[in-house]
């Protein structure tokens, strides 16, 4: 038994100390993953549009502190929400049911933090849980805590109640700890975990200290009173906001304070500029397929950007900086607009030549969000008759810088992949994705992909997963055909090859509402089989509706019917934006059989790729990873193939409709990135 001074001694790390500090104190992971102290939460949450990654070693498990690697993923999904994955394993390449392998868990973790509560009572409430839902949990936890701050002392105290499965009775009953910082590099924690006391340094980077707003830390064990410990414990983790985070949250001019006097210089030209001066900035920008000319008293603009691919609002306010900052009230003379002086400009956005919206403003307030970035309340943003609008122009230059013809050569990595099964840690086949799209009349394209295998892990070579891996094959070459119908439904009809060996078609036709917050689709296909490696046609038939939320940054989809493999059922899927990186959380109902789903999109290319040519080559604007785990039975068997869908990668959500953001509500919601990449594209560009 260890002695009551000694415990004495491990709190004192963090309480001992009555002066005031010089920091505040940082929101780390614990050693088991959530935000907390060492096997203890606090009442915490990553803030929102953040992911973390830790490995530590130390988990509480059969009787011990065993020698086990600890993996986990964790993000800020809302405001007052984090949640994560995590992956327990002594073992990384034993196949579990030949050779043994300890233990190799994968499980899912939650806290979430009552908002107001602090600035009402003083004090944090949070409620939590680890290993949800699992089939076979080794982990299970549920806590409430609470905490407070005593600022002048950088102090931070925490006491809660939990229930758990684990261990050593470690989080079953009453717990408490506290983190004091006394400068922004350093951390002490201490804490009894329900049973035992336990003391860590932290070490961590101050904030701001690295690029893009990233963190490293590292904690290292000063005390346990846990005799039976086979692993001294430790950690390191790193945190960043995810893809265009802050980009969509914050203004730019924030960050980079010089591109304030960018905007201005840039707007001052705008006097001078003539319409023709006007099209060649914008041809020069790499926009294509621009068409102006005026209806009435409103200067319209339709143009099609190719070259921002993490987000068609990045294109939309390139366009629009430059639209204000060339031009003048001389390109407006001859416009009738009685006595007003108002710049009217309506941009239409186009993809592929189909017109997707529409942006409505006036200059001067526009140009005045530019300066300032005070919301301009002369700014629309509609979905709705588009194609009739652009009939009523009068157009003066028509389509300069055609689109047709003009090829994508997109690379991307393509794998297939299990975490954390029976067979291995990580099994993965890996192959570079050579896709060729190439746009031809209005809503028509070629897209062609051939896949080249890099390499395997050993299940994938001559193991359980051998016939999964990736060939050096052709896979994917497609005619697609889309058309924008009445009532703002529209409808992609596609043919060809499809997953290597099925030919047939598919058609996708959505309808979204006047601000797009809500969503219906349908798809059916008809593939068959180009061999004899399946006697069975593929007959997908799925409907879905989602809502979307921008106010929230969240969409909601409930999709059901016939997958890609026969069977059939219902998925719920919650997606929550972060900037671009796109979070989803998917359940499964099929042939009642259940599973859950975490998987993460984000774009792998430049923010600004090459100017559209005749061949551009660029990467993928979403890709994707996912983790599965079967929930509600006793065994955890591996899926082998429910509820999936063909899954074509240049489908209406995609190619048309931005990543499903592509509509007036997510802009509304949104509008401080219209500045904010106009002020990174002067950063790039103008002064580079």
């Amino acid at each position: 038994m260890r002695t009551t001074a000694s415990r004495t001694l491990a709190l004192s790390l963090v309480t001992g100390f009555s002066y005031p500090a010089l920091a505040q104190v940082d929101i780390l992971p614990s050693q088991q993953g959530f935000s907390g102290l060492i096997f203890t939460p606090n009442a915490q949450t990553i803030e929102a549009g953040r992911g973390s990654a830790l490995f530590s070693q130390g988990v509480p498990y059969r009787g011990s502190i065993a020698e086990l690697d600890n993996w986990y993923v964790n993000a800020g999904v809302f405001p007052h929400l984090e949640v994560g994955g995590r992956i327990v394993t002594t073992d990384y390449n034993s196949n579990c049911f030949t050779e043994g392998c300890g233990i190799r868990d994968l499980s899912a973790t939650a806290k979430f933090q009552l908002p107001y509560l602090e600035d009402l009572t003083g004090f944090n409430l949070a409620f939590g849980a680890q290993d949800i839902g699992g089939a076979a949990s080794n982990f299970d936890a549920y806590f409430v805590v609470a905490d407070t701050e005593i600022e002048s002392f950088n102090l931070r105290l925490s006491g809660g109640y939990g229930q758990s499965d684990l261990s050593l009775g470690v989080l079953d009953g009453p717990f408490a700890g506290a983190e004091w910082q006394p400068f922004d590099f350093v951390q002490l924690a201490g804490e009894y975990d329900a049973q035992e006391f336990n003391a860590a340094v932290r070490l961590m980077t101050p904030r701001d200290m690295l690029p893009y707003g990233a963190q490293l830390a590292a904690q290292y064990q000063l005390y346990s009173g846990h005799e039976n410990q086979d692993q001294t414990l430790w950690g390191v983790s790193a945190s960043v906001p995810f893809f265009g985070d802050t980009f969509t949250r914050n203004k730019y001019s924030d960050v980079k304070p010089d591109s304030q006097t960018q905007i201005e210089t840039q707007l001052a030209k705008g006097d001078a500029s003539s319409l023709t001066q006007l099209v060649g900035k914008l041809e020069q920008e790499g926009f294509v397929n621009i068409r102006v000319g005026a209806n009435l008293d409103t200067l319209v603009i339709a143009l099609e950007s190719k070259r921002y691919q993490h987000n068609t609002m990045d294109g939309a306010g390139v366009a629009l900086g430059i639209i204000s900052a060339n031009s003048g009230e001389g390109l407006f003379a001859d416009l009738p607009r009685g006595s007003s002086k108002a710049q009217k400009v309506e941009l239409v956005l186009l993809q592929n030549k189909v017109p997707m919206l529409s942006i409505n403003t006036e200059l001067n307030c526009y140009r005045d969000f530019l300066k300032n970035g005070a919301e301009c309340e002369q700014m629309q943003f509609s979905n709705q008759d588009l194609a009739a609008k652009l009939d009523q122009t009068q157009w003066r230059y028509e389509t300069v810088n055609d689109g047709f013809g003009y090829s994508e050569l997109i690379f991307s990595p393509v794998m297939n992949y299990a975490v954390a099964t029976e067979y291995g840690f990580f099994d993965y086949s890996i192959g570079l994705g050579t896709n060729l799209y190439t746009p031809l009349w209005k809503g028509a394209a070629v897209d062609v992909r051939h896949i080249l295998p890099i390499a395997n892990s050993d299940d994938y070579d001559d193991g359980y997963y051998e016939y999964d891996a990736l060939e050096n094959e052709v896979d994917r070459a497609l005619v697609h055909q889309a058309f924008r119908l009445p009532a703002n439904t529209m409808t992609l009809f596609s043919a060809g090859l499809i997953k290597s060996d099925y030919y047939g078609g598919q058609n996708e036709t959505q309808w979204y509402s006047t601000s797009g917050m809500h969503n219906l689709g349908f798809e059916a296909g008809y593939f068959t089989a180009k061999d004899s490696i399946d006697t069975e046609d593929r007959t997908p038939l799925l409907a879905h509706y989602r809502l979307s939320v921008a106010q929230w940054n969240w969409q909601m989809q409930v999709q059901g019917g016939e997958f890609w493999g026969g069977d059939q059922g219902v998925k719920a899927t919650s997606s929550h934006w972060l900037g671009d990186t796109r979070l989803d959380a998917s359940y499964l109902n099929s042939e009642s059989e259940q599973f859950v789903t975490l998987n993460v999109s984000i774009p792998l290319t430049f923010w600004r790729g090459m100017k559209p040519d005749y061949l551009t080559v660029r990467g993928v604007s979403e890709w994707n990873f996912s983790v599965q785990t079967r929930v509600g039975e006793s065994h955890n068997q591996l899926n082998t193939g429910l509820g999936k869908t063909a899954n074509n990668y240049h489908n209406l959500d995609r190619q048309y409709f931005n990543r499903a953001r592509l509509n007036p509500n997510y802009f509304e919601n949104n509008p401080i990135r219209l500045r904010n990449a106009y002020l990174r594209y002067l950063d790039e560009v103008v002064y580079e």
